[in-house]
């Protein structure tokens, strides 16, 4: 019988269950870069005997040929390194250990797509206000969404940092300021110099001359890159950005994008404390789509994740997919699903209420299917937890959609020409508006 892909990783992840359970022992699944799984049976507390890993290893090579790396079955004692697999910055806890059984992890070593699967950064709760705006499909309004909640929220007297975070196909940092008016340096500019310890000194952020407000409120704007001049080379740069670094210490950890992103935020969000006061919202408008940065500004980056979306199949099986990925390990689950809220972009005004209903069962039965906890019959509850589960009307719920309605005026939509877009159609953005900035500090404004 011919295995495939999909196949493989769940027999062997049965196996690796089985393994953990008969030698008592921690057992690591990987899966290289062509699909390549192996177990990795962590030994340093008993020994176990040859015959046994033979044992194991014509198992998974019956469960997955041909997606059977050439060592199927290794000891941790005999690899050359194995801090570098054992206590790898990917590893997932798939299982805990019990009285009987070792515990199970596994390592995808992916070329893209893994930063999905990390579990949020612990630090991700303590930040203040740091939200990420997110569409799985392009095209559907976000980065002008973005302006209008950083205009809103200044408006009432927040200072707002907007971070582009869409380094591939940038767009924010030129609704918010004119190529003249941008700072000298952008993201790309603090991830390149950064690798070599030159980050210092650098003009990363400018106060937007195009949002107009009242009172003390502020806009300020960390494009992608840097105002255009000769000699400045955005995609040179960008061809480096995603290099993870050398330990910056003897046996340290390597620095992975995420942790470079995440200085670079924070250079960001200093300098605007240096020049005027410390940002009261962060917006990271985000790239589409399933790109590494988007699994980083969502996991890793914010706390809170307005996920864009119109009302199309294409869309949902993309949620739901995504969602699918981190409802595999239940603890990554839990710490991101608390994170989520959709937007409903794009909205017909002449059919408003029939599409937000229809998209509200749509997105709820996406959060049902994956995220969502299923909910007994009360008298089968013996634990008494609190189930993440949500009524299909409860306003509340993550995917109980904030509107946008569609504004024709703002289609294929030139800024530079048009610099007073923003106040063209304000009401198709007033519902998001109130509601985001609940989510945000607390109140409607």
């Amino acid at each position: 019988m011919t295995i495939r892909f999909d196949e493989a990783w769940p027999k062997a992840l049965g196996l690796a269950y089985q393994a953990a359970e008969e030698t008592g022992l921690d057992v690591l699944l990987v899966r290289d870069v062509l699909g390549r799984i192996s177990l990795v049976i962590d030994d340093s507390a008993s020994e176990l005997p040859a015959e046994s890993i033979s044992a194991l290893g014509s198992r998974l090579n019956e469960s997955t040929r041909p997606f059977t790396a050439s060592a199927g079955v290794m000891l941790a004692s005999a690899l050359f390194a194995p801090d570098q697999i054992l206590h790898a910055r990917d590893l997932v806890l798939v299982r805990e250990r019990t009285d009987a059984s070792g515990r199970v992890k596994t390592l995808e070593r992916g070329v893209v797509g893994s930063e999905w699967l990390r579990l949020p950064s612990e630090n991700a709760s303590s930040r203040a206000n740091r939200v990420t705006l997110y569409g799985f499909k392009g095209g559907v309004g976000r980065s002008s969404a973005t302006f209008m909640l950083a205009q809103h929220l200044a408006n009432h007297g927040r200072s707002v940092l907007v971070v582009d975070l869409d380094l591939e196909s940038p767009g924010v940092g030129s609704l918010l300021q004119s190529d003249d008016d941008l700072p000298d340096y952008g993201l790309v500019d603090y991830l390149v110099e950064s690798a070599v310890g030159n980050e210092d000194g650098l003009d990363l952020v400018t106060k937007s001359q195009t949002v107009r407000m009242s009172g003390n409120g502020e806009v300020w704007v960390a494009p992608a890159g840097g105002r255009p001049r000769e000699n400045y080379n955005y995609l040179t740069k960008l061809n480096r950005v995603y290099l993870d670094l050398p330990a910056s210490i003897p046996d340290g950890p390597r620095q992975g994008l995420a942790d470079r992103l995440e200085s670079a935020i924070r250079a960001c969000e200093r300098q605007v404390a240096q020049l005027s006061r410390q940002p009261d919202v962060t917006l990271l408008d985000s790239r589409a789509g399933i790109h590494d940065l988007a699994a980083i500004a969502i996991t890793q980056l914010s706390d809170l994740s307005l996920l864009f979306a119109t009302d199309s199949p294409a869309t949902w099986a993309g949620y739901r997919e995504l969602f699918r990925q981190w409802s595999l390990v239940p603890e990554r689950a839990k710490a991101i699903r608390e994170r989520l809220r959709m937007v409903a972009a794009m909205v017909p005004r002449d059919r408003r209420d029939e599409y937000l209903e229809v998209f509200r069962d749509h997105a709820q039965s996406c959060f049902a299917t994956t995220l969502y906890d299923d909910v007994p019959p009360a008298d089968d509850d013996l634990d008494g937890s609190e189930r993440f589960n949500f009524a299909p009307d409860d306003e509340d719920a993550p995917h109980a959609p904030l509107p946008i309605l569609f504004a024709p005026d703002l289609v294929a939509l030139d800024a530079a020409a048009r610099r007073n877009w923003h106040e063209i159609d304000p009401a198709a953005y007033q519902q998001f508006l109130d509601g985001a900035a609940e989510l945000l500090v607390g109140e409607q404004l």
